[in-house]
């Protein structure tokens, strides 16, 4: 306990000033008790991975209201619940997408896997409530596993190559291009039933020269060029 020094009164919690002498007290260091937190266990900066699972957590509680929401307007507006199926359909799939980019973020092979299967449970899902199976397993699910077959292989492009930068931006341009090829030919087999690409020839033809020479630029004029180099970063 604190006194005065003029007159020697004890000084109360919360008194700036004596209040018998009116003699302003100085507090004398150390003498303030330790401020503690307002909210005990936040004064240390959040990890990564904790902000992640708050993410999360948020994108969780986020989904589910809009869920309930979606589902009761359908309901009150058509009397028995019909496009809200596809509105649930594609925000469980949004949340099961976040679900894996957050907890198997360096797991690339279990990424890519979950992935492909809650891509492929969507349109599976979304072609079941149109009315049956009529363009999930040909076109759909060969697209999709071919898209995500371009993605691992530029992943793993990515990992196993010592010098990132143009490299890899040409092996996202060349998986474009190939994409757009597949697609172009499963169109073609569908209407007509034979395998002949058209419009996907000009996408292809514009991309392949942009990729080959970012690889040129990349490997032979300034071995390995950076990103961060190249664009000044």
């Amino acid at each position: 306990m604190i006194t005065c020094p003029q007159c020697g009164i004890q000084r109360e919690p919360g008194f700036t000033e004596c209040p018998l002498c009116k003699d302003r007290f100085i507090d004398e260091p150390g003498s303030q008790p330790e401020r503690q937190p307002a909210y005990p266990g936040l004064e240390k900066p959040l990890t990564g991975k904790e902000k992640n699972k708050i993410l999360w957590k948020l994108s969780g509680i986020l989904y589910v209201s809009s869920m309930v929401v979606l589902f009761f307007i359908d309901l009150i507006l058509n009397k028995k619940p019909g496009w809200s199926w596809y509105a649930l359909a594609g925000i469980t799939a949004s949340f099961f997408y976040i679900t894996l980019i957050v907890f198997t973020e360096r797991k690339p092979l279990l990424l890519l896997s979950g992935i492909l299967l809650n891509t492929c449970g969507l349109l599976f899902a979304i072609d079941m409530l149109h009315g049956g199976l009529d363009w999930f397993l040909i076109p759909a699910l060969p697209l999709a596993i071919f898209l995500i077959l371009c993605i691992g292989l530029v992943l793993l492009f990515s990992r196993k190559t010592r010098n990132k930068g143009l490299n890899i931006i040409a092996a996202v341009a060349l998986a474009i291009s190939a994409c757009n090829v597949v697609i172009d030919l499963s169109i073609n087999w569908i209407k007509h039933h034979h395998l002949a690409p058209s419009w996907s020839v000009v996408v292809a033809a514009s991309i392949l020269p942009f990729a080959l020479f970012l690889l040129y630029f990349h490997y032979r004029l300034k071995r390995g060029t950076s990103l961060r180099k190249f664009f000044h970063l």
